[in-house]
């Protein structure tokens, strides 16, 4: 199982016309060339909920969605599995 590290970026979209308010989250890794996805997230709750299930704890999934609403937050040194960040949608 590959470990990827990176940082998780994190920017609030206002909307357009045919999609809502959302934020959109991206693994951003520190080398290699990866295919990576941006996840679309719709509220508060749900972001918070994501950042926990790739494995950040709830006390500060809970600060950085509140840093998230906003600016733009990147969330550094990031170690993840390459299976972990597939299966919530981050990597291709």
């Amino acid at each position: 199982m590959k470990k990827l590290i990176g940082n998780i970026r994190i920017t609030p979209n206002p909307g357009t016309e045919t999609m809502g308010p959302h934020f959109e989250v991206v693994f951003v890794p520190y080398a290699g060339r990866v295919n990576t996805q941006t996840v679309r997230v719709t509220s508060h709750d749900d972001l918070v909920a994501f950042l926990i299930e790739i494995k950040i704890s709830e006390d500060d999934a809970s600060r950085w969605a509140g840093r998230a609403r906003g600016d733009v937050v990147l969330i550094p040194s990031i170690e993840r599995s390459e299976e972990l960040l597939k299966e919530n949608g981050l990597l291709g």
